[in-house]
């Protein structure tokens, strides 16, 4: 934006961080305004029973897409140089491939016994693209770390317009085509993100030129950064088994037609998530990157208080309107997961306020904190799950209020990593002369 538009733009516009957030809020938006004009003709044309399923096959896909790289992706925010991102986006792909290609020999061998555990063997076929699903979702995640290291919101906007828009037009146009049930959600999903990959491929193609111009190697830089698979990875990896462990256990625990109810309440919930806490992460994560000792502190809090107030209405909406518009609007079928959502108020609210400050864990270095919490934060949905008995719904009410209060933990424990960093920067004082 050049000085001439910069004094005729409205004030906000002139603030790159608003201007960031603005953008990628427009993409998000678009995506998920998309995706709920669909869901209730999905919702009609999949019984809970297939996105129970399709839910199963999700859940393999996303744990294995966050570890894929061995979070070598995150690290292409780090270095100083373009030519060491590059480098390192070179060495990401690899491991991704290496994990894919393993994914699919391992998934192939066990998909009849995957298949049995969860109570229906028509899974099984599909098991063997767990491999390409999860190639196309990671290389999405490190092409998109790319773009926002060279503030590309825009292209990132886009794609997840195209990503979420294609996946539910694609599995739209399967189930009119009677190819519906377990297969055209997963084939639907399955195109939704080989288009999006390869248009975030094309708009990020100077990733793929200029490596030589590096002067540190992949191994040095592998070495560099390796706390990111040592202490990073870990923390994403117990995040991706809470998550997806939470939809098996109910699978095994419950059945494949409340898991669909839960998936389907999960999934409508996100667009406030998507909406509000897609973009703040994504710019937080940049700005965090570069903030300097003695300010660490003032950006968290300013990001707590500020994911609070833009969420409290929204949720508010949900928990009062939910188990009286799931069923008007995504059809009767779906009563269940209204006042499923409704119990899951409180945890997606915290969630909401502390998602974006997971990054200061990674900035100032200090995930074995995070590690912990995330341990913790893991083990006790599905210990609940696992040992509570009757109603899913009550269950899932206690479930999210102690996940609630532990997110509270999470963010205290963030303010006070936060204060430790800026501390560091304050001078010792000087021994008293004599």
């Amino acid at each position: 934006m050049n000085k001439l538009a910069r004094s005729w733009s409205p004030k906000w516009l002139r603030n790159d961080f608003l201007r960031h957030v603005a953008t990628l809020l427009v993409g998000t938006t678009a995506a998920q305004a998309l995706l709920l004009l669909l869901t209730p003709v999905l919702s009609r044309l999949y019984s809970p029973q297939d996105y129970g399923l399709f839910s199963i096959y999700s859940s393999i896909v996303s744990t294995l897409a966050v570890v894929a790289a061995l979070r070598y992706d995150m690290a292409i925010m780090l270095p100083d140089q373009d030519a060491d991102a590059k480098v390192l986006k070179r060495g990401a792909t690899r491991l991704i491939l290496l994990v894919c290609l393993i994914a699919t020999v391992v998934c192939g061998i066990a998909a009849p016994m995957i298949a049995s555990a969860v109570g229906d063997p028509s899974l099984a076929p599909w098991l063997f693209l767990i491999g390409l699903s999860t190639f196309t979702l990671a290389e999405i995640s490190a092409l998109t770390y790319w773009l926002n290291r060279k503030s590309e919101y825009r292209a990132i906007g886009v794609n997840r317009v195209l990503q979420s828009g294609g996946t539910a037009v694609a599995q739209l146009g399967l189930a009119l085509a009677k190819l519906g049930g377990i297969t055209g959600l997963i084939i639907g999903a399955l195109l939704g993100q080989t288009a999006a990959w390869l248009t975030l491929r094309h708009k990020a193609r100077e990733v793929r030129s200029g490596l030589e111009e590096s002067n540190t190697s992949l191994r040095k830089l592998l070495r560099r950064y390796r706390r990111m698979p040592l202490l990073n990875g870990p923390n994403v990896l117990v995040d991706a088994v809470r998550v997806n462990g939470i939809n098996i256990m109910i699978g095994i625990v419950y059945s494949g037609s409340l898991l669909g109810q839960f998936y389907m309440a999960w999934r409508v919930l996100q667009v406030p998530l998507g909406l509000i806490n897609g973009a703040l992460a994504q710019v937080f994560f940049q700005k965090l990157s570069v903030t300097e000792r003695g300010s660490m502190f003032r950006f968290a809090k300013a990001s707590i208080l500020r994911s609070a107030a833009l969420g409290v209405v929204p949720f508010l909406i949900i928990y009062f309107l939910s188990p009286w518009i799931f069923p008007v609007v995504l059809g009767a079928q779906w009563g269940d997961a209204g006042y499923i959502a409704q119990a899951l108020v409180p945890w997606l609210y915290m969630s909401l306020i502390t998602s974006p400050i997971s990054t200061v864990f990674v900035v100032t270095e200090t995930q074995h904190y995070m590690l912990i919490h995330s341990i913790f934060y893991a083990g006790v949905p599905l210990a609940l799950l696992y040992f509570l008995k009757g109603d899913i719904v009550s269950n899932l009410s206690i479930v999210a209020w102690a996940m609630a209060l532990i997110l509270v933990i999470f963010a205290a424990l963030a303010l006070w990593v936060s204060t430790r960093y800026d501390k560091e920067l304050q001078p010792k004082p000087e021994a008293p002369s004599n």
